[in-house]
């Protein structure tokens, strides 16, 4: 089989058979038969995905480069200012812009408008690792099953929602001079829903606490993104100690710690 352009516009696919023949010695190649097959369009709709694909690639590049300069001159401001709280303030906002940096840094590399969602959350648990901890909490962050392959769409703001539940739980899991501990990201990708669970095991919800009257930013960033964009769902809860046994913590009391659960369509 052999492919050939007999122009610039016209594109072949060019089969031969041989054909049998009986002679004096037995059975012999005394023909053959040849099969040509115009593919003209099949290789330009080829010639189109991969430029399409290529587009795809090359403006995903371009954002992330675009939002890694914005994180830059973020830095830059935020060293100059002398409020904590605008020090603050200006570093959450420099780690939101970094998360979705780094999902259109993954989207370059890939093939296609979907990513592995795995390959995303993997970075983003290095990125709270270097951000969140410190040397007298000291929190491990460990990533249980695969998330499958999602949509851009998808995987943009479910990742911005999943590094919100991050520093939340280190926020207010693991004060400073708590001593640290784990934070636990299980993945469940299948029957058409994300199912994505975040368990900590430090310090648990107050006893009146309910996620739709919380008023920081982060969370209210979270309901937002859950419930208009991503059209699911989102509770939090005290740990059990089911919780813990499940995703290798080992024994831990009722009350202790907290379960995020967090079910998207996809």
């Amino acid at each position: 089989i052999e492919e050939f352009e007999q122009t610039e516009d016209t594109t072949f696919l060019a089969r031969c058979i041989p054909v049998l023949g009986s002679t004096g010695a037995g059975q012999a190649v005394t023909g053959g038969l040849l099969l040509l097959r115009d593919v003209t369009e099949v290789r330009k709709r080829d010639r189109l995905l991969l430029s399409k694909d290529a587009t795809i690639r090359e403006i995903h590049h371009r954002v992330k480069n675009n939002l890694q300069t914005i994180s830059s001159l973020l830095r830059l401001q935020g060293r100059r200012l002398t409020s904590p709280e605008a020090k603050a303030a200006v570093a959450e906002s420099v780690r939101r812009i970094r998360t979705i940096a780094l999902v259109h840094e993954t989207l370059s590399r890939e093939p296609g408008d979907d990513v592995a969602f795995l390959e995303i959350v993997r970075p983003l648990l290095r990125l709270a690792e270097e951000g969140l901890q410190s040397v007298d909490r000291p929190v491990r962050f460990t990533v249980q099953g695969d998330g499958g392959r999602l949509p851009s769409t998808i995987a943009t703001p479910i990742s911005v929602v999943l590094t919100e539940l991050l520093q939340n739980a280190v926020d207010h899991g693991f004060p400073e001079g708590s001593g640290g501990g784990d934070v636990v990201v299980v993945l469940d990708h299948q029957e058409g829903q994300m199912h994505i669970r975040v368990v900590n095991d430090g310090r648990s919800l107050d006893p009146d606490f309910e996620l739709n009257r919380a008023t920081g930013l982060g969370l209210s960033i979270v309901r937002t993104l859950v419930t208009t964009e991503l059209d699911g769902t989102i509770t939090m809860r005290a740990g059990e100690p089911e919780d813990f046994t499940a995703v290798g913590l080992g024994d831990h009391a009722r009350g202790t710690g907290t379960v995020i659960d967090l079910t998207v369509p996809v």
